[in-house]
Order: structure tokens, then C-alpha cells, then sequence
């Protein structure tokens, strides 16, 4: 006999999954896992188009009900105006996965301030104004389940993507201390963290094939760990990297590692 999904006990109720407008993204990859079981979702990023063409294929394929919300996540006044339009519904899923990085991966210090702030304001500060506002109604209500997207990045840093990275880590911080402050209040707290993913096209060329993971093998991976650990790192190669990184080499030969693996794939 099966055993049963941890998002069995969702279904007719509603999600919330940010970063989840591009069609090869992993936000949409969970979003579909989602409607596929029978809940309800909202999507929430800022491409108001694409986001748009996302809904109406959830809708078409899996019956549910769809909300696209269109939203800077770098405004403060958007939380809001999300929350107001979810008044009417529970949400009980809620999975952050949005993010920012500039595409020119420049150096720490090479970087503007002002991309900085608009990077710490999107993948951190964000997460933190999502998780609070519907973090607290799931736990009035004693039922819910959250997913922090993170990365590997936050375990061992990637030079060139350095302020990715330090975002990352932020979020594997909060949400395992998360997780441990909510263990008897009925919500769960699974922190994910992603390594590459087959999601941006030509962009990862220059990475080796075998690291980059399906997107939706890896939303899969994740939710079916829901209420069973606190983390999940999907995939084998995923799995074998960040080994490697943090309990074989030294933290200062693993960034090392990094630094060179990473002026490989980036051409720099």
C-alpha cells in the first residue's frame, strides 16, 4: 500500500508559491506538484504576462482554482495587497521561492549598493514579510506546511554570485530555527536546498551536465519530505557536491573549489 502524500491533507485547500511566472522554473514545477494533488494556488512574481499564461495552464491541466498576483516582493506595500487577496481563503502552503541576482555576476565589491540592497530586500527581507504574515495564521489555526527554497550556495559560498550566496545562507538560518520553533505548533518547516537546475537554458552551458537537476524531479523530492526532515538536499549530485563541500574538504579549499568551479562556468 501507497503511502499517503504529505500534501493529501491539502487538497481543496490553497498554496502560495512566489517566483513562480517562468515556464522552465522550479516555482512553477512546485506549483504544478500542487495542482496535481488537488490545491488550490496562488501565484505570486513580478512578470505579470507570463504569470498570467502559468495560471491558465494550471487551470486547464489539473482543475483547480488559480490567483496570479502580480507583485514586486522588493515593495513593501505589495504584502498587503497579497494578503488582501487571499482574505477569503486558508492558505495552508506556503513555498518562497522567489529570487534576484544580476545576470553579470560581478564581485562583491565591483557590485553597486544599490543592487545589494535591492538583492537583500527581494531574498531575504521578503521571505522573512512572507513567512511572519502566513506563518502566524498557520499557526493560529495549528495546520500548515512552509518550504524555504534555498541553495547550496548557502552552505559553502560561490564567488561571483557571493551576495546570492549570503542571501542563501540568511534563509537556511531562519528556517531551521523556524523549523525548531514550530515543531508542536502543527506547522511544518522544510528548508530546501537547490543546487544547479536545467532552468535558464544556455545559460549553464559551461556547467557539467550531470550537476544540473530537473526541476520538477526536484520540487517533487522536496514536498514528499514534508513533515518528515527539517532539510532536504534533492538529488544525487547534489547530494555528492555538498558532501564534498562540508564534511570532506576544508572550508577554506571548498571555496577554493568553488571559486574555480564557478570561473569556469561563468567564463570569467
Amino acid at each position: 500500500m501507497t503511502a499517503p502524500h504529505p500534501l493529501d491533507r491539502y487538497a481543496g485547500s490553497w498554496a502560495l508559491v512566489t517566483g513562480s511566472a517562468r515556464e522552465m522554473g522550479l516555482g512553477f514545477a512546485f506549483a504544478q506538484q500542487l495542482g496535481a494533488r488537488g490545491i488550490n494556488i496562488a501565484l505570486v512574481d513580478i512578470l505579470a504576462d507570463d504569470l498570467e499564461m502559468r495560471a491558465a495552464e494550471l487551470r486547464a491541466t489539473y482543475s483547480v482554482e488559480v490567483r496570479p498576483i502580480a507583485a514586486d516582493l522588493a515593495d513593501l506595500s505589495a504584502y498587503p495587497r497579497i494578503v488582501e487577496a487571499l482574505s477569503d481563503v486558508h492558505v495552508d502552503v506556503l513555498i518562497c521561492d522567489h529570487m534576484y541576482t544580476p545576470k553579470e555576476t560581478p564581485k562583491i565589491l565591483d557590485m553597486s549598493l544599490d543592487m545589494h540592497n535591492a538583492m537583500i530586500d527581494i531574498n531575504a527581507r521578503a521571505y522573512v514579510n512572507l513567512i511572519h504574515r502566513f506563518g502566524n495564521m498557520m499557526t493560529s489555526r495549528g495546520k500548515g506546511a512552509i518550504v524555504i527554497v534555498s541553495s547550496g550556495g548557502g552552505l559553502i559560498p560561490a564567488p561571483y554570485t557571493g551576495a546570492y550566496a549570503a542571501n542563501k545562507g540568511f534563509q537556511i538560518i531562519f528556517g531551521e530555527a523556524l523549523w525548531y520553533e514550530t515543531r508542536n505548533t502543527g506547522v511544518d518547516v522544510l528548508v530546501m536546498v537547490a543546487g544547479l537546475m536545467d532552468t535558464q537554458g544556455e545559460a549553464l552551458a559551461r556547467y557539467p551536465k550531470w550537476q544540473l537537476a530537473d526541476p520538477n524531479d526536484a520540487a517533487a523530492q522536496t514536498l514528499r519530505q514534508i513533515g518528515h526532515r527539517h532539510m532536504v538536499i534533492p538529488g544525487r549530485a547534489n547530494r555528492l557536491v555538498n558532501v564534498l563541500n562540508t564534511r570532506v574538504l576544508t572550508r577554506r579549499r571548498a571555496i577554493k573549489q568553488m571559486g574555480a568551479f564557478m570561473e569556469s562556468g561563468l567564463g570569467k
